[in-house]
């Protein structure tokens, strides 16, 4: 591999982490930025175990909750009958490695796990209810702890827990890279076919790079007008190499570092439901722009926007009355020349 060939390697990378934190985001292209980079943690996470000898039953749990959308991203557990792996498990261990060796257990446990999903459900159906937000958002972990014992004990309705947890901060993007099943993941995307259907999409393009249309209430064209094969106009919006590369090459990038509008042949177009619309453009060969936009906007068309049926019809009517009022002004004349 060429020197050049690793770099668009690596920058393929970025873009496409890009497109996953951009999801996680809401749309907002700088969040997802600083969401790559390490910079915008919008999840905490609460690794725990618990102990109650009495009953036998030894626990380790591991919960995500978006401090950002206050709603539970997910939440795993297993509890088992000897304290043997309680008591290996280190709580102050990074999540991932914990993580890793949740799982490891998971798989060698087997049949030995007893109420692991029952007691995740129970977690996932509680913690709303007990408000586990505002300790979060304070993060105070005595509190956070005591709530997280108070569940326990209530689902097993005996012996009060010996309890440890411990808090960390982390990324959605960080979630999904690592394999962890984010809840309601697939909601938005769902009016559109789910998450394959976009990521189908995104593969018949080396590189997926966000944009925005330009909006032209005058002359342009509704988006819910817009049928695959139309060519828009689009605006890069990421100073990420790949657009910088791209934005040069049609001469749309001014000295200033800023870019300018350019074509875009329109690949796909999924509706959202309420949420509006994802447009794909080609912008370049193996280039495609990523567009989200909420709401029916009409936008600009390369090479100037047909006029939709309305504004034809507005056309006609103005000039048949201007036909009528010169047949009107010429009948006028016409009777005061024989008076």
């Amino acid at each position: 591999m060429t020197p050049d060939d690793a770099q668009m390697t690596a920058l393929g990378e970025q873009a496409k982490l890009f497109n996953i934190a951009i999801k996680h985001t809401g749309g907002d292209m700088e969040k997802a930025r600083l969401m790559v980079a390490g910079q915008y943690e919008d999840v905490a996470v609460i690794k725990g175990k618990f102990s109650l000898p009495a009953m036998g039953k030894y626990g380790v749990f591991l919960i995500f909750l978006n401090i950002v959308t206050r709603r539970l991203a997910s939440v795993n557990s297993l509890v088992l009958s000897d304290a043997g792996f309680t008591e290996r498990t280190r709580i102050f261990d990074a999540w991932r490695l914990f993580n890793s060796d949740f799982r490891s257990a998971a798989r060698s446990a087997g049949d030995a796990s007893s109420g692991s999903y029952e007691f995740s459900a129970h977690l996932a159906d509680s913690l709303d209810g007990y408000d586990i937000y505002t300790p979060i958002d304070a993060w105070d972990l005595d509190a956070a702890s005591d709530i997280v014992s108070e569940i326990i004990e209530k689902f097993y309705r005996g012996e009060s827990p010996q309890c440890q947890i411990e808090l960390e901060k982390t990324s959605s993007l960080a979630m999904e890279l690592e394999g962890v099943q984010i809840e309601g993941q697939g909601e938005v995307e769902g009016a559109a076919g789910g998450d394959e259907r976009l990521a189908e999409i995104e593969r018949q393009a080396q590189y997926v790079v966000p944009g925005r249309v330009i909006v032209s209430p005058v002359r342009g064209k509704y988006i819910n007008d817009v049928r695959p094969g139309d060519t828009i106009r689009v605006l890069l919006t990421a100073k990420d190499a790949i657009s910088v590369k791209v934005s040069k090459l049609l001469n749309a990038y001014t000295e200033e570092g800023e870019f300018l509008p350019i074509k875009g042949r329109v690949k796909e177009k999924i509706a959202q439901g309420k949420f509006g619309y994802i447009i794909y453009a080609l912008v370049a060969k193996n280039v495609m722009a990523k567009i989200i936009e909420e709401e029916n906007v009409k936008i600009e068309m390369e090479g100037g926007s047909p006029e939709s049926t309305s504004d034809k019809g507005d056309s006609r009517l103005v000039l048949y009355l201007s036909l009528l009022l010169g047949l009107v002004v010429l009948t006028l004349i016409i009777i005061f020349s024989l008076i």
